[in-house]
């Protein structure tokens, strides 16, 4: 998987590229300007740079075969057995926590517009708050793949000419997650496996409340700053409305590369769609969001494109020259104007 490799090491070096800088960002320009939100960014900014270590680490190779979708280590780690089931796991839940800390986000903007009465419930070290139903998203994604997907002689046995034939793989060799949804009986019946089910029904709710969550939250913040426009100042209006459109492109991007990807892997197999090494694409996805993510900030934000464009040196500069001229004009006898 030549390809997808590349792209999994693009994805990387990009997401510390663009995660670094928007880091300072927050730290250099953001100031007062933000509050205490910009603790909230800061967080996710910091996490997509760890995220994008546990992909690499991970380097996930993903296939659909019947009732079962497979997750498998292919990175130089693969030959650890001792540790890899580990990591793939840990590669699941880190998912599950990327999603949930941006679902945060939503939640954080939508107390300071929607209900500022209890935005003090979260200054200082309360912030911490916010961030533990994330951490319950990540805990309950392991769990899931750990216990409900885990890897077994039956799945070994399943995949092991699939994984053979497509990418030159024994399944008996390499850490794998794998749900298999059921199997078939001597008679030819379908046997349901109701805890391999059930995990992924778990992973399924966690996607649907964290994406309810930044649907709701972003309904009422753009309805809260319809209404409070003519009570607010321009100055923070425009704030608002950059914010806005940030957390507007936050929730599009994430949708179309991250949501509908995993749901859909995980939704196919009950339906026996085979779609085999397609499934890559999933993958490929979720190693260019960390990079790119990053980019709405930094670009939708007033104060981050200025500087990241140098537009600011630029006007400094600008001002400078205007003033010189000025004054030299000054300086210049009237009757040899």
């Amino acid at each position: 998987m030549l390809w997808l490799h590349i792209i999994q090491y693009a994805g990387f070096f990009s997401a510390q590229i663009t995660n670094s800088l928007l880091v300072y960002l927050i730290i250099t320009r953001a100031g007062k300007l933000f509050g205490s939100y910009r603790h909230v960014m800061c967080v996710f900014a910091l996490y997509s740079l760890i995220y994008a270590w546990i992909e690499v680490a991970t380097q996930p190779v993903m296939h659909i075969k019947g009732p079962i979708f497979i997750v498998y280590m292919d990175s130089p780690l693969k030959s650890q057995m001792w540790i890899g089931n580990e990591i793939t796991c840990l590669y699941c839940g880190s998912f599950a926590l990327v999603i949930s800390l941006l679902a945060a986000q939503f939640f954080y903007r939508y107390v300071a517009m929607c209900r500022p009465g209890i935005l003090r419930n979260l200054d200082g070290y309360k912030l911490i708050l916010i961030f533990i139903p994330c951490l319950i998203c990540f805990v309950l994604w392991f769990e899931f793949v750990y216990w409900g997907m885990a890897n077994t002689v039956e799945k070994q046995e399943y995949l092991k000419e699939e994984l053979k034939f497509y990418y030159e793989e024994d399944s008996t060799n390499i850490p794998f997650i794998a749900p298999m949804y059921w199997s078939i009986g001597h008679n030819g019946e379908k046997i349901w496996k109701f805890w391999e089910c059930m995990s992924s029904v778990g992973c399924v709710v966690i996607i649907c409340v964290c994406f309810s969550t930044i649907l709701y939250c972003a309904f009422n913040i753009y309805r809260s700053m319809k209404n409070a426009q003519s009570h607010m100042s321009a100055k923070t209006i425009e704030l608002n409305r950059q914010l806005f459109i940030t957390l507007t492109f936050q929730t599009l991007l994430p949708f179309v590369m991250m949501y509908s990807p995993v749901g859909l892997l995980i939704v196919l197999p009950i339906f026996e769609v085979y779609v085999g090494g397609i499934a890559n694409f999933v993958g490929a996805s979720l190693a260019v969001y960390p990079s790119l993510e990053p980019l709405i900030a930094i670009f939708c934000i007033k104060e981050f494109r200025k500087t990241v464009l140098c537009q600011r040196k630029r006007k400094i500069t600008s001002s400078i020259a205007n003033t010189q001229s000025i004054a030299v004009s000054s300086m210049v006898p009237t009757n040899y104007r």
